[in-house]
């Protein structure tokens, strides 16, 4: 995996955290639901086509199982015929990396409780927005597709495919953004968990596997 990118990643993931838990986060979302583009069809269609293939609603799990299970497999098939093993080390390293910010935004969610937009528009109550058995920070859905895509983005070869690759978990944040079901903190907290257990793997790679 490119360090660089990755590195770059985070860098750009903390600061949006920052920039957004201190200013952004409340007007941005206020703006949002004021525009008349809340809820745009191109991102509420677009999500959901995209949930659909990766089943993300049939079991939060079964993309990292599936993404271990044939990089396993990839690399086992790579080493008896001598085929290279870029790409099954790929997605096994995604499917890893995916579970760990799967299971960080999980304990994020229970830790700091933070409530939605969307459940603070309803309520008209912004009073108190963390600590109240909210599931908003960090992101569900950004930590599933930033702990997919991001790896696998900085596994590519080329800069048309780390884009593209990197241009999948952008629309899912600017999705759940437009859809008042996350702040931006939110999302960007999930990108720079990613962003963290992708470079864990790196070091990992580096430590366990022989250069080749």
């Amino acid at each position: 995996m490119n360090q660089r990118f990755l590195l770059a990643t985070a860098l750009i993931s903390a600061s949006l955290v920052a920039i957004g838990l201190l200013a952004v986060d409340i007007p941005l979302s206020h703006w949002i639901h004021a525009s008349g583009h809340e809820n745009a069809a191109l991102f509420v269609v677009g999500l959901g086509t995209l949930d659909g293939i990766v089943g993300i609603r049939v079991w939060y799990w079964l993309c990292s199982l599936v993404c271990v299970g044939m990089g396993l497999l990839g690399l086992a098939i790579a080493r008896r015929s001598r085929l290279p093993r870029a790409l099954p080390w790929a997605v096994l390293c995604a499917g890893i990396v995916q579970a760990a910010t799967i299971g960080t935004m999980m304990l994020g969610k229970t830790a700091f409780g933070r409530l939605r937009p969307q459940q603070l528009f309803e309520s008209g109550d912004w009073s108190v927005i963390w600590f109240s058995a909210g599931g908003s920070f960090p992101s569900g859905h950004a930590s599933f597709y930033f702990g997919l895509f991001l790896p696998l983005a900085a596994s590519a070869p080329r800069t048309w495919q780390r884009v593209a690759l990197i241009m999948v978990p952008v629309f899912v944040a600017l999705a759940r953004l437009d859809m008042n079901r996350h702040f931006l903190s939110d999302v960007a907290t999930s990108a720079l968990v990613a962003a963290a257990w992708s470079l864990l793997m790196v070091a990992a790679i580096r430590r366990w596997r022989p250069a080749q």
